[in-house]
């Protein structure tokens, strides 16, 4: 992808899913204009520029694509959130913690929630 930073943004209130949080965060999104990974009509394809090369029409079998994660309570790690929908269906509310990743389908998450996360004691809501 070029660059390996984090990225961290606050997005006020409860912005109803992964998509909408991403694209309120202040970030640069690229939406595509074919079919995502799950069939996702609109799915991330660029996320401030990258990945560069892509030309946003569609995504292709076995690629490399914007993955997305949130946290779970018992223990406070990522999940891997895989719906059929894409991002558009991974529901996040007010004080929660989604993650996007972009890499291959078997990628993980490069930082803990608790390297991004600085309230001691945090929990994810239940929602």
């Amino acid at each position: 992808m070029g660059r390996s930073e984090v990225l961290v943004r606050c997005v006020p209130g409860a912005p109803g899913d992964a998509r909408t949080a991403l694209e309120r965060s202040g970030l640069d999104v690229r939406l595509g204009s074919g079919t995502g990974p799950y069939g996702d009509s609109r799915y991330v394809c660029r996320v401030e520029g990258l990945p560069a090369g892509d030309a946003c029409t569609g995504h292709r079998d076995g690629a490399p694509f914007w993955k997305v994660w949130r946290t779970g309570v018992d223990p406070v790690a990522w999940r891997e959130s895989a719906t059929q929908d894409g991002p558009a269906a991974v529901p996040v509310c007010a004080g929660g913690l989604v993650g996007f990743g972009h890499g291959p389908k078997t990628s993980q998450m490069t930082v803990t929630p608790e390297q991004v996360v600085t309230t001691p004691g945090w929990l994810p809501p239940r929602c």
